[in-house]
Protein backbone atom coordinates (compact mmCIF):
# COMPACT_ATOMS: atom_id res chain seq x y z
CA UNK A 1 0.00 0.00 0.00
CA UNK A 2 2.97 2.31 0.80
CA UNK A 3 4.35 1.72 -2.48
CA UNK A 4 1.20 2.64 -4.16
CA UNK A 5 0.66 5.97 -2.16
CA UNK A 6 3.55 7.98 -0.92
CA UNK A 7 4.72 8.53 -4.52
CA UNK A 8 1.47 9.96 -5.67
CA UNK A 9 3.13 13.78 -4.54
CA UNK A 10 3.85 16.99 -6.89
CA UNK A 11 7.35 16.29 -8.66
CA UNK A 12 7.68 12.90 -7.58
CA UNK A 13 11.14 11.56 -8.60
CA UNK A 14 9.21 8.27 -8.65
CA UNK A 15 6.58 9.20 -11.38
CA UNK A 16 8.81 9.74 -14.28
CA UNK A 17 6.19 11.65 -16.07
CA UNK A 18 6.19 14.45 -13.47
CA UNK A 19 8.92 15.76 -15.84
CA UNK A 20 6.15 17.27 -17.73
CA UNK A 21 4.39 18.35 -14.80
CA UNK A 22 1.86 16.69 -11.92
CA UNK A 23 -1.95 17.92 -12.97
CA UNK A 24 -4.54 16.07 -11.13
CA UNK A 25 -5.67 13.53 -13.51
CA UNK A 26 -1.43 12.34 -13.87
CA UNK A 27 -1.28 11.45 -9.85
CA UNK A 28 -4.81 9.50 -9.86
CA UNK A 29 -7.31 9.58 -6.59
CA UNK A 30 -4.23 8.26 -3.99
CA UNK A 31 -2.61 12.34 -4.58
CA UNK A 32 -4.36 12.95 -1.18
CA UNK A 33 -2.10 10.99 0.50
CA UNK A 34 1.42 11.55 -1.45
CA UNK A 35 4.28 12.29 0.70
CA UNK A 36 6.78 15.36 -0.44
CA UNK A 37 9.91 12.95 0.11
CA UNK A 38 9.15 11.46 -3.04
CA UNK A 39 10.32 14.44 -4.89
CA UNK A 40 13.39 14.08 -2.54
CA UNK A 41 17.30 12.60 -3.20
CA UNK A 42 15.84 9.54 -1.08
CA UNK A 43 12.72 8.66 -3.13
CA UNK A 44 14.68 5.92 -4.49
CA UNK A 45 17.02 4.30 -1.92
CA UNK A 46 13.58 4.27 0.07
CA UNK A 47 11.12 2.58 -2.44
CA UNK A 48 14.13 0.22 -3.74
CA UNK A 49 13.76 -0.97 0.25
CA UNK A 50 10.13 -0.78 0.10
CA UNK A 51 10.49 -3.78 -2.90
CA UNK A 52 12.90 -5.54 -1.35
CA UNK A 53 10.51 -5.80 1.53
CA UNK A 54 7.46 -6.48 -0.60
CA UNK A 55 9.50 -9.47 -2.74
CA UNK A 56 10.88 -10.95 0.54
CA UNK A 57 7.20 -11.08 1.73
CA UNK A 58 5.91 -11.98 -1.66
CA UNK A 59 8.25 -15.44 -1.01
CA UNK A 60 6.95 -16.05 2.28
CA UNK A 61 3.50 -15.65 0.94
CA UNK A 62 3.86 -18.14 -1.93
CA UNK A 63 5.92 -20.81 -0.06
CA UNK A 64 2.56 -20.66 2.48
CA UNK A 65 -0.28 -20.61 0.17
CA UNK A 66 -1.82 -23.57 1.24
CA UNK A 67 -2.08 -22.09 4.83
CA UNK A 68 -5.30 -19.50 3.44
CA UNK A 69 -8.66 -20.86 1.76
CA UNK A 70 -8.70 -19.80 -1.38
CA UNK A 71 -10.90 -16.40 -0.81
CA UNK A 72 -8.34 -15.21 0.78
CA UNK A 73 -6.03 -15.06 -1.85
CA UNK A 74 -8.50 -13.64 -4.59
CA UNK A 75 -9.33 -10.78 -1.93
CA UNK A 76 -6.03 -10.35 -2.11
CA UNK A 77 -4.56 -10.19 -5.17
CA UNK A 78 -8.26 -8.53 -6.87
CA UNK A 79 -7.98 -5.67 -3.95
CA UNK A 80 -4.09 -5.17 -4.67
CA UNK A 81 -4.76 -4.75 -8.55
CA UNK A 82 -7.22 -1.94 -7.53
CA UNK A 83 -5.11 -0.16 -5.33
CA UNK A 84 -2.00 -0.02 -7.96
CA UNK A 85 -4.48 1.00 -10.64
CA UNK A 86 -5.29 3.74 -8.99
CA UNK A 87 -1.83 4.36 -8.27
CA UNK A 88 0.31 6.58 -10.69
CA UNK A 89 2.27 5.36 -13.57
CA UNK A 90 5.55 4.13 -11.45
CA UNK A 91 8.82 4.27 -13.10
CA UNK A 92 7.97 4.43 -16.21
CA UNK A 93 6.86 6.74 -19.02
CA UNK A 94 5.66 3.97 -21.75
CA UNK A 95 2.07 4.54 -21.01
CA UNK A 96 2.57 7.93 -22.62
CA UNK A 97 4.66 6.52 -25.34
CA UNK A 98 1.76 4.05 -26.58
CA UNK A 99 -0.12 7.29 -26.43
CA UNK A 100 2.55 9.52 -28.73
CA UNK A 101 2.39 6.66 -30.95
CA UNK A 102 -1.38 6.81 -31.30
CA UNK A 103 -1.90 10.23 -31.82
CA UNK A 104 1.30 10.04 -34.41
CA UNK A 105 -0.82 8.19 -36.82
CA UNK A 106 -4.68 8.89 -35.85
CA UNK A 107 -3.92 12.65 -35.13
CA UNK A 108 -1.27 13.98 -37.29
CA UNK A 109 -1.45 11.12 -40.29
CA UNK A 110 2.61 9.99 -39.53
CA UNK A 111 3.65 6.69 -39.21
CA UNK A 112 4.58 5.11 -36.06
CA UNK A 113 6.91 2.77 -37.33
CA UNK A 114 9.19 5.59 -39.51
CA UNK A 115 8.43 8.57 -37.11
CA UNK A 116 9.13 9.19 -33.78
CA UNK A 117 8.06 11.50 -31.15
CA UNK A 118 9.66 14.29 -31.89
CA UNK A 119 7.87 15.09 -35.27
CA UNK A 120 4.85 16.11 -32.89
CA UNK A 121 6.84 17.69 -30.15
CA UNK A 122 4.07 20.31 -30.14
CA UNK A 123 1.25 17.58 -29.04
CA UNK A 124 -0.30 17.76 -25.19
CA UNK A 125 0.93 13.95 -25.05
CA UNK A 126 5.31 14.98 -25.46
CA UNK A 127 5.39 16.16 -22.36
CA UNK A 128 5.27 13.20 -20.69
CA UNK A 129 6.64 10.57 -22.96
CA UNK A 130 9.92 9.05 -22.93
CA UNK A 131 11.64 7.65 -25.99
CA UNK A 132 10.91 11.05 -27.64
CA UNK A 133 13.86 9.50 -30.60
CA UNK A 134 12.50 6.18 -30.93
CA UNK A 135 10.43 4.85 -33.38
CA UNK A 136 7.33 2.44 -32.17
CA UNK A 137 8.55 -1.57 -31.06
CA UNK A 138 5.19 -2.62 -30.67
CA UNK A 139 3.46 -5.36 -32.63
CA UNK A 140 1.05 -3.37 -35.26
CA UNK A 141 -2.23 -5.01 -33.61
CA UNK A 142 -1.70 -3.22 -30.24
CA UNK A 143 -1.01 -0.13 -32.45
CA UNK A 144 -4.19 -0.07 -34.26
CA UNK A 145 -5.94 -1.00 -31.06
CA UNK A 146 -4.30 2.07 -29.27
CA UNK A 147 -5.25 4.69 -32.13
CA UNK A 148 -9.24 5.15 -30.91
CA UNK A 149 -7.55 6.69 -27.62
CA UNK A 150 -6.01 9.56 -29.56
CA UNK A 151 -9.74 11.55 -29.27
CA UNK A 152 -10.03 10.84 -25.46
CA UNK A 153 -7.29 13.18 -24.71
CA UNK A 154 -4.14 12.34 -23.19
CA UNK A 155 -5.69 12.30 -19.08
CA UNK A 156 -8.79 9.69 -20.86
CA UNK A 157 -6.31 7.82 -22.99
CA UNK A 158 -3.95 6.66 -20.00
CA UNK A 159 -6.59 6.37 -17.57
CA UNK A 160 -8.55 3.65 -20.08
CA UNK A 161 -4.87 2.22 -20.27
CA UNK A 162 -4.57 2.17 -16.94
CA UNK A 163 -7.66 0.17 -16.07
CA UNK A 164 -7.16 -2.24 -19.29
CA UNK A 165 -3.17 -3.14 -17.72
CA UNK A 166 -4.92 -4.23 -14.62
CA UNK A 167 -8.11 -5.65 -16.19
CA UNK A 168 -5.21 -7.85 -18.27
CA UNK A 169 -3.44 -8.57 -15.24
CA UNK A 170 -6.55 -10.08 -13.51
CA UNK A 171 -7.56 -11.95 -16.86
CA UNK A 172 -3.59 -13.51 -16.76
CA UNK A 173 -4.85 -14.65 -12.70
CA UNK A 174 -7.63 -15.86 -14.00
CA UNK A 175 -6.55 -17.94 -16.88
CA UNK A 176 -3.78 -19.44 -14.62
CA UNK A 177 -5.79 -20.33 -12.04
CA UNK A 178 -7.58 -22.55 -14.75
CA UNK A 179 -5.23 -23.82 -16.63
CA UNK A 180 -3.98 -25.32 -13.04
CA UNK A 181 -7.02 -26.61 -12.53
CA UNK A 182 -6.71 -28.74 -16.20
CA UNK A 183 -3.66 -30.11 -14.45
CA UNK A 184 -5.25 -31.45 -11.97
CA UNK A 185 -3.65 -28.75 -9.26
CA UNK A 186 -4.79 -26.46 -6.80
CA UNK A 187 -5.16 -22.99 -8.19
CA UNK A 188 -4.49 -20.90 -4.93
CA UNK A 189 -0.43 -21.05 -5.11
CA UNK A 190 0.09 -20.53 -8.94
CA UNK A 191 -2.55 -17.81 -8.83
CA UNK A 192 -0.81 -15.74 -5.86
CA UNK A 193 2.40 -16.71 -7.64
CA UNK A 194 1.57 -14.37 -10.65
CA UNK A 195 -0.90 -11.83 -9.10
CA UNK A 196 0.59 -11.05 -5.82
CA UNK A 197 4.37 -10.37 -7.34
CA UNK A 198 5.34 -6.85 -6.60
CA UNK A 199 7.01 -6.62 -10.31
CA UNK A 200 3.99 -7.22 -11.85
CA UNK A 201 1.86 -4.61 -9.51
CA UNK A 202 4.77 -1.98 -9.64
CA UNK A 203 5.38 -2.24 -13.17
CA UNK A 204 2.41 -3.61 -15.05
CA UNK A 205 -0.32 -2.72 -13.13
CA UNK A 206 0.92 1.17 -11.74
CA UNK A 207 2.89 1.74 -14.94
CA UNK A 208 0.67 0.29 -16.90
CA UNK A 209 2.46 -1.63 -19.54
CA UNK A 210 1.12 -3.83 -22.39
CA UNK A 211 3.06 -6.69 -21.00
CA UNK A 212 -0.23 -7.49 -19.54
CA UNK A 213 -2.04 -7.83 -22.48
CA UNK A 214 0.69 -9.98 -24.41
CA UNK A 215 0.55 -12.10 -21.23
CA UNK A 216 -3.04 -12.72 -21.57
CA UNK A 217 -2.91 -13.73 -24.64
CA UNK A 218 -0.09 -16.28 -24.85
CA UNK A 219 -2.15 -17.56 -21.15
CA UNK A 220 -4.97 -17.88 -23.21
CA UNK A 221 -3.42 -20.00 -25.87
CA UNK A 222 -2.05 -22.05 -23.17
CA UNK A 223 -5.60 -22.27 -21.61
CA UNK A 224 -6.97 -23.18 -24.93
CA UNK A 225 -4.18 -25.95 -25.66
CA UNK A 226 -5.08 -27.89 -22.05
CA UNK A 227 -8.36 -27.65 -22.81
CA UNK A 228 -7.33 -30.04 -26.10
CA UNK A 229 -7.79 -27.93 -28.12
CA UNK A 230 -3.90 -27.95 -29.52
CA UNK A 231 -3.84 -26.59 -32.71
CA UNK A 232 -6.18 -23.50 -31.72
CA UNK A 233 -3.92 -22.78 -28.42
CA UNK A 234 -1.08 -22.80 -30.59
CA UNK A 235 -2.67 -20.33 -32.85
CA UNK A 236 -3.49 -18.03 -29.93
CA UNK A 237 -0.27 -18.24 -28.15
CA UNK A 238 1.13 -17.09 -31.84
CA UNK A 239 -1.16 -14.33 -32.14
CA UNK A 240 0.08 -12.63 -29.25
CA UNK A 241 3.08 -11.24 -31.64
CA UNK A 242 0.74 -9.13 -33.28
CA UNK A 243 0.80 -7.31 -29.74
CA UNK A 244 4.85 -7.49 -28.87
CA UNK A 245 7.12 -9.87 -30.14
CA UNK A 246 7.61 -11.73 -27.25
CA UNK A 247 4.50 -13.11 -27.16
CA UNK A 248 5.52 -15.77 -29.95
CA UNK A 249 8.13 -17.21 -27.30
CA UNK A 250 5.59 -19.99 -25.86
CA UNK A 251 4.27 -20.46 -29.48
CA UNK A 252 6.69 -23.40 -30.62
CA UNK A 253 6.54 -25.40 -27.40
CA UNK A 254 2.62 -26.10 -27.78
CA UNK A 255 3.25 -26.94 -31.37
CA UNK A 256 5.85 -29.52 -30.71
CA UNK A 257 3.62 -30.99 -27.65
CA UNK A 258 0.60 -31.46 -30.25
CA UNK A 259 1.99 -34.80 -31.33
CA UNK A 260 1.02 -36.46 -33.45
CA UNK A 261 -1.03 -33.53 -35.01
CA UNK A 262 1.59 -31.48 -34.87
CA UNK A 263 1.83 -30.32 -38.17
CA UNK A 264 -1.72 -29.43 -37.87
CA UNK A 265 -0.87 -26.63 -34.94
CA UNK A 266 2.08 -25.63 -36.62
CA UNK A 267 0.07 -24.51 -40.11
CA UNK A 268 -2.23 -23.03 -37.30
CA UNK A 269 -0.13 -21.04 -35.80
CA UNK A 270 1.85 -20.17 -39.12
CA UNK A 271 -1.81 -18.60 -40.51
CA UNK A 272 -2.30 -16.91 -36.97
CA UNK A 273 1.40 -15.10 -37.77
CA UNK A 274 0.38 -14.46 -41.74
CA UNK A 275 -2.78 -12.84 -40.43
CA UNK A 276 -0.49 -11.01 -38.21
CA UNK A 277 2.02 -9.90 -40.79
CA UNK A 278 -0.66 -9.45 -43.07
CA UNK A 279 -2.32 -6.50 -40.64
CA UNK A 280 1.13 -4.97 -40.48
CA UNK A 281 1.65 -4.38 -44.07
CA UNK A 282 -2.01 -3.27 -44.76
CA UNK A 283 -1.80 -1.15 -41.56
CA UNK A 284 1.63 0.01 -42.01
CA UNK A 285 3.82 -1.20 -44.77
CA UNK A 286 6.80 -3.81 -44.35
CA UNK A 287 8.71 -1.04 -41.31
CA UNK A 288 5.80 -2.70 -39.04
CA UNK A 289 7.24 -5.84 -39.86
CA UNK A 290 10.70 -5.02 -37.80
CA UNK A 291 8.68 -4.82 -34.69
CA UNK A 292 7.12 -8.47 -35.16
CA UNK A 293 10.25 -9.94 -35.50
CA UNK A 294 12.08 -11.57 -32.67
CA UNK A 295 15.07 -9.76 -32.36
CA UNK A 296 13.42 -5.80 -32.22
CA UNK A 297 15.07 -2.75 -32.57
CA UNK A 298 15.88 -2.96 -28.17
CA UNK A 299 18.25 -5.72 -28.87
CA UNK A 300 20.28 -2.65 -29.92
CA UNK A 301 19.92 -0.91 -26.31
CA UNK A 302 21.46 -2.11 -23.18
CA UNK A 303 20.48 -1.90 -19.47
CA UNK A 304 23.10 -1.71 -16.84
CA UNK A 305 21.62 -4.35 -14.74
CA UNK A 306 21.49 -7.47 -17.83
CA UNK A 307 23.82 -10.08 -17.23
CA UNK A 308 25.48 -9.33 -20.63
CA UNK A 309 26.42 -5.96 -19.41
CA UNK A 310 27.12 -6.89 -15.92
CA UNK A 311 29.30 -9.31 -17.30
CA UNK A 312 31.50 -7.32 -19.37
CA UNK A 313 31.53 -4.55 -17.26
CA UNK A 314 33.47 -7.64 -14.68
CA UNK A 315 35.83 -8.74 -17.23
CA UNK A 316 36.56 -5.01 -18.24
CA UNK A 317 37.11 -4.65 -13.79
CA UNK A 318 39.50 -7.89 -13.83
CA UNK A 319 41.08 -7.98 -17.61
CA UNK A 320 43.20 -5.47 -19.82
CA UNK A 321 40.39 -2.84 -21.49
CA UNK A 322 37.18 -2.16 -20.42
CA UNK A 323 33.29 -2.96 -20.99
CA UNK A 324 33.14 -1.70 -24.41
CA UNK A 325 36.15 -4.31 -25.79
CA UNK A 326 34.05 -7.11 -24.01
CA UNK A 327 30.38 -5.91 -24.93
CA UNK A 328 30.42 -7.40 -28.35
CA UNK A 329 32.00 -11.00 -27.65
CA UNK A 330 30.03 -11.18 -24.35
CA UNK A 331 26.49 -10.99 -26.26
CA UNK A 332 27.71 -13.62 -28.45
CA UNK A 333 28.63 -15.93 -25.98
CA UNK A 334 25.14 -15.13 -23.88
CA UNK A 335 23.62 -15.38 -28.10
CA UNK A 336 25.28 -18.76 -27.94
CA UNK A 337 23.80 -19.80 -24.88
CA UNK A 338 20.38 -18.97 -25.47
CA UNK A 339 20.78 -20.60 -29.17
CA UNK A 340 21.77 -23.84 -27.73
CA UNK A 341 19.09 -23.29 -24.51
CA UNK A 342 16.11 -23.49 -26.52
CA UNK A 343 17.66 -26.25 -29.37
CA UNK A 344 17.26 -28.03 -26.03
CA UNK A 345 14.16 -27.30 -24.48
CA UNK A 346 12.40 -28.12 -27.89
CA UNK A 347 14.35 -31.54 -28.52
CA UNK A 348 13.22 -32.23 -25.09
CA UNK A 349 9.28 -30.89 -25.85
CA UNK A 350 9.35 -33.08 -29.11
CA UNK A 351 10.27 -36.05 -27.05
CA UNK A 352 7.26 -35.38 -24.53
CA UNK A 353 8.77 -33.65 -21.66
CA UNK A 354 5.91 -30.83 -20.38
CA UNK A 355 6.10 -28.11 -22.96
CA UNK A 356 5.35 -25.24 -20.38
CA UNK A 357 8.05 -26.39 -18.25
CA UNK A 358 10.58 -25.86 -21.09
CA UNK A 359 8.86 -22.73 -22.30
CA UNK A 360 9.63 -21.55 -18.99
CA UNK A 361 13.49 -22.10 -18.87
CA UNK A 362 13.67 -20.89 -22.36
CA UNK A 363 11.92 -18.02 -21.34
CA UNK A 364 14.34 -17.14 -18.52
CA UNK A 365 17.18 -17.88 -21.08
CA UNK A 366 15.63 -15.15 -23.20
CA UNK A 367 15.90 -12.88 -20.45
CA UNK A 368 19.13 -13.81 -18.80
CA UNK A 369 20.86 -13.30 -23.01
CA UNK A 370 18.74 -10.10 -23.53
CA UNK A 371 20.78 -6.97 -23.13
CA UNK A 372 17.61 -5.13 -23.21
CA UNK A 373 16.57 -5.74 -19.57
CA UNK A 374 13.68 -4.29 -18.21
CA UNK A 375 11.37 -5.42 -14.29
CA UNK A 376 8.44 -5.74 -16.47
CA UNK A 377 9.14 -8.41 -18.77
CA UNK A 378 9.48 -11.04 -15.85
CA UNK A 379 5.11 -11.17 -16.69
CA UNK A 380 6.72 -13.50 -19.61
CA UNK A 381 7.80 -15.96 -16.80
CA UNK A 382 5.23 -15.90 -14.04
CA UNK A 383 2.36 -18.14 -15.42
CA UNK A 384 5.08 -20.66 -16.71
CA UNK A 385 7.01 -20.65 -13.73
CA UNK A 386 3.40 -21.03 -11.68
CA UNK A 387 2.30 -23.83 -13.80
CA UNK A 388 5.30 -25.67 -14.72
CA UNK A 389 5.66 -28.37 -12.26
CA UNK A 390 9.66 -27.24 -11.12
CA UNK A 391 10.49 -25.70 -8.33
CA UNK A 392 14.11 -24.61 -9.30
CA UNK A 393 12.48 -22.83 -12.45
CA UNK A 394 9.81 -20.92 -9.83
CA UNK A 395 12.83 -20.14 -7.12
CA UNK A 396 15.09 -18.72 -9.77
CA UNK A 397 12.28 -16.54 -11.42
CA UNK A 398 12.34 -14.83 -7.90
CA UNK A 399 15.75 -14.65 -7.83
CA UNK A 400 15.29 -12.96 -11.09
CA UNK A 401 13.11 -11.01 -9.53
CA UNK A 402 15.60 -9.80 -7.14
CA UNK A 403 18.38 -8.94 -9.25
CA UNK A 404 15.96 -6.75 -11.44
CA UNK A 405 15.16 -4.98 -8.38
CA UNK A 406 16.90 -2.04 -8.96
CA UNK A 407 15.96 -1.79 -12.40
CA UNK A 408 14.09 1.59 -13.42
CA UNK A 409 14.18 3.36 -9.49
CA UNK A 410 16.08 6.15 -9.20
CA UNK A 411 19.07 5.12 -7.87
CA UNK A 412 21.65 7.07 -9.75
CA UNK A 413 24.03 5.05 -11.97
CA UNK A 414 23.49 1.63 -9.52
CA UNK A 415 19.50 1.24 -10.38
CA UNK A 416 20.51 2.02 -14.78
Amino acid sequence: MLLAVLPAARGSNLVLATAGGSPGWLLGPLRFAGTSAASGPLAGPLFYAGMAAALALYAVAVCRSHDLPARAWVGAIVALHVLFLLAPPLLSQDVFSYIAYARLGATHGLDPYTHTPLAIAGDPVFRYAGSHGARSVYGPVFTLLTYPLAGLGVAGAFWLLKVAAAAASLGVVALVWRAARLLGRDPAPAAAFVGLNPLLLVHAVAGAHNETMVVLVTTAGIVTFLSGRRAAGAAVAAAASGIKASGAIVAPYLVLASRPRARMALLAAVLAGVVVAGIALAGFGTHALDAVGIISSNQGRTSRWSFPYKTAQLLGAVLPGGRLDYRDPVRAVYAAGLAVTVAWTLVRTWRGDDALRMAGWATLAVLVASAWLVPWYILWLLPLAALAADRRLRWLTVALCAWMLPIAVPLGRFGY
